[in-house]
């Protein structure tokens, strides 16, 4: 028969004194919260059953927690009872056959080592437990710490390496400048943007001075900035601001931005800048805002073409306002639009578009009104909505093409030698050119032929050929008809003409020309 004590269950045999033994045993697991514990590593075991490390782990930890219960009762009893309590662990395992039957009972198994860990167990002295609570603290920390953060380099680092690769930068210009000194007289953080990149990027505004042992030697380096004999971080693009990404709150730095080439003040005319840097670094695609696009090309009174890429920051659809996100002109010279405002564009955008879905800024909705308009006011030129050729099935990636100009004038400086040519631009003007006629002063006599070449101001553009140019001229024997010769031909034909020559057609993009064609003169 078993007896009962306070709930506990004893095995026939067993005296009373072996049943105190394990009664405080259990007692300790129960205020330790084992019960609670090894039903958690068991679940975490279950789930990570194909790993031996975590079986290891288990196994240990049961085996520990038993041990550590044994020496706690022997501290709470006296070494005295260490003889007796063995012999009460070895009375309970005798005639059992299993090994971790069940894997959340306690004290099933491992009685020999138990037993051994009994005999020879012995209080810690006092200087050996605090030297291990020291030990275990100087471990926690490091653990707590981020060792990698620590052995990365930090922003400041970074703007002392800048400074760094300036000053040898400039010794190697100046081989025999030397400077004795540097001071970073400004570091601070700019903004901040989280949704360009998969990873917070920051803008950071840098200033300097570097002492030069000689200042009068800086002055063959010229567009530099010197106060008090002192040279500043200054460059003919402004300032550098430092811009870094960061994985895991550590900085990366990815370059540099100045401050001149946009308007750093402001959220948008940050976020501006930085979409600049990432396009050119392939990090963003070539867009502000994805969705739809309309591409508007419209010529400028030069005679250029320009072009506009609009899109839809906020909605896409018919209820979606428009707006020009940036233009380029003939040459390919892309610029970005940064609209007046002190909020973030995507507060601005947002803005316009409750104000259209409250029906106050209608005149957003109409893609082309917001064409002319940029054109008009932004732009300064004259056009109407007549004047616009429009795509509206474009895309980022053909607003990327620079747009193709046409010019009439007068061809100088083409060599076989030379990969340039020099155009005096004319115009040409008709009788039906009757208004700007009047505005010129010029009357139908002179008119002789029924038009009028106007060379107004004799100055040559400068334009590149490449051995891709085509060369037309016209075609004596078919009238109306022209063709393509090689730039020799080209060249020979036109160095006939001692007096006036006929004035020819470029057509150019990316600042490149195209093709040379003869013009017709009656």
């Amino acid at each position: 028969m078993r007896r009962i004590s306070r709930g506990f269950i004893s095995p026939p045999g067993l005296h009373d004194q072996e049943r105190a033994y394990i009664i405080k045993h259990e007692q300790v697991h129960i205020r330790r919260f084992d019960p609670i514990i090894k039903p958690v590593a068991y679940a975490v075991l279950c789930i990570h059953w194909f790993n031996p490390l975590v079986w290891l782990a288990f196994f240990l930890m049961s085996e520990d927690m038993e041990k550590s219960c044994d020496e706690s009762v022997i501290r709470q009893l006296g070494s005295g009872i260490k003889q007796d309590y063995s012999f009460s662990l070895l009375a309970l395992s005798t005639g059992r056959r299993f090994t971790y039957g069940s894997p959340l009972a306690f004290g099933e198994s491992g009685t020999k080592g138990r037993i051994r860990n009994i005999l020879h167990y012995r209080k810690p002295a006092f200087w050996v437990a605090l030297l291990c609570i020291v030990g275990i603290t100087a471990v926690s920390v490091g653990l707590l710490g981020n060792p990698r953060q620590q052995a990365e380099m930090t922003e400041r680092d970074y703007a002392q390496q800048y400074i760094e690769a300036n000053i040898a930068s400039y010794q190697r210009a100046v081989p025999d400048l030397r400077f004795v000194g540097s001071t970073l007289t400004k570091f601070a953080k700019l903004g901040e943007f989280d949704h360009l990149l998969d990873t917070p990027v920051q803008l950071w505004a840098l200033e300097y001075r570097l002492k030069p042992d000689n200042a009068d030697k800086l002055m063959q380096l010229g567009n530099i900035n010197i106060e008090d004999g002192m040279l500043t971080e200054d460059g003919s693009m402004g300032k550098p601001i430092l811009v870094f990404s960061y994985q895991d709150s550590i900085p990366e730095y990815l370059g540099e931005i100045r401050s001149g080439e946009n308007d750093m003040s402001r959220p948008a005319g940050q976020e501006i800048a930085l979409r600049k840097f990432f396009e050119g670094k392939g990090m963003l695609p070539h867009e502000t805002f994805s969705g739809n696009h309309i591409l508007v090309k419209f010529i400028l009174t030069t005679g250029e073409t320009s072009q506009l890429l609009l899109s839809q920051p906020v909605k896409q659809g018919e209820q979606g306002i428009w707006t020009v996100e940036r233009w380029m002109d003939t040459r390919g010279n892309e610029y970005y639009e940064t609209p007046e405002t002190e909020e973030t564009l995507a507060a601005y955008y947002a803005g316009l578009q409750a104000g259209a879905d409250a029906g106050t800024e209608q005149a957003w909705l109409d893609p082309l009104q917001v064409a002319v308009q940029y054109i008009r006011t932004e732009l300064g030129q004259p056009v109407s909505r007549d004047n616009l050729v429009v795509d509206y099935e474009a895309t980022a990636a053909d607003f990327a093409i620079a747009p193709v100009s046409s010019f009439l004038g007068y061809v100088t400086g083409l060599a076989m030698d030379s990969d340039t040519l020099n155009l005096d631009q004319v115009e040409w003007l008709t009788l039906e050119d009757s208004d700007r006629f009047a505005a010129l002063g010029i009357s139908e006599e002179d008119l002789p032929g029924g038009f009028y070449i106007l060379n107004k101001y004799k100055i040559n553009d400068l334009y590149a050929v490449t051995a891709e140019t085509e060369y037309k001229l016209i075609d004596r024997e078919n009238p109306g008809s022209l063709q393509s010769v090689s730039k020799a031909e080209f060249i020979a034909y036109y160095e006939q003409f001692t007096g006036f020559a006929p004035p020819c057609m470029i057509t150019v993009s990316n600042n490149t020309v195209n093709a040379v064609t003869e013009v017709y003169v009656p």
